[in-house]
């Protein structure tokens, strides 16, 4: 290694981050500043720190790169509607037992939220059957709506709800993936179905 080299595992750790068509071009570049204008401009440490920063910049492209094809199409969805049917049947069950007034509005929203997880679970066993997806992408759009105004409500109102926030946030991820992953299902009809 050359003294005025930025360290090796950070070049290597850049090589990674890097999608394969940019490796030599941005590395390059960025080995050129670092030699020619950093170097002397900062002292060693500094432009170390600056090399560092470059790199870290590109973190968040990769993490795209590599988490997004998990989350379309690994579990993730199958979990946050999991998820998301146990909270609707929990905030059901208590509206019931609580009955505070307006009970009945607030049951028929637990009652969508479950049959919305269930609706996008059945779209995600049974991907062949178009009308079951768009009819699960259709009811994720409200409620997308219906977790946003939860938002809103608890944000804008005098008390805070920690399990508003959560199960909204949930919903929201839920309704952004549906509406991501549905549509593409039938890309993948050829594929093996376990893959999704």
């Amino acid at each position: 290694m050359r003294p005025a080299a930025p360290p090796l595992f950070l070049d290597r750790l850049l090589l990674f981050l890097l999608p394969p068509r940019d490796r030599e071009t941005v590395s390059g570049d960025l080995y050129e500043e670092f030699v020619e204008a950093k170097l002397p401009e900062l002292g060693r440490f500094k432009a170390h720190l600056w090399y560092m920063r470059q790199l870290l910049s590109f973190v968040p492209r990769k993490a795209v790169a590599v988490f997004l094809p998990i989350l379309l199409h690994g579990p993730a969805l199958r979990i946050l509607c999991c998820c998301s049917a146990l909270a609707g049947g929990w905030l059901g069950m208590m509206d019931l037992l609580l009955r505070h007034p307006g009970y009945g509005s607030q049951l028929v929203i637990a009652t969508t939220i479950v049959v919305q997880a269930l609706l996008t679970l059945a779209a995600l066993r049974f991907y062949r059957n178009g009308g079951l997806r768009v009819v699960a992408i259709a009811g994720s759009l409200p409620l997308l709506w219906l977790s946003i105004s939860a938002l809103k409500a608890m944000f804008g109102g005098a008390q805070f709800e920690g399990y508003v926030l959560l199960i909204s946030l949930a919903l929201i991820a839920q309704a952004v993936l549906t509406l991501s992953t549905l549509p593409r299902l039938r890309t993948f009809a050829g594929k093996s179905h376990d893959t999704l």
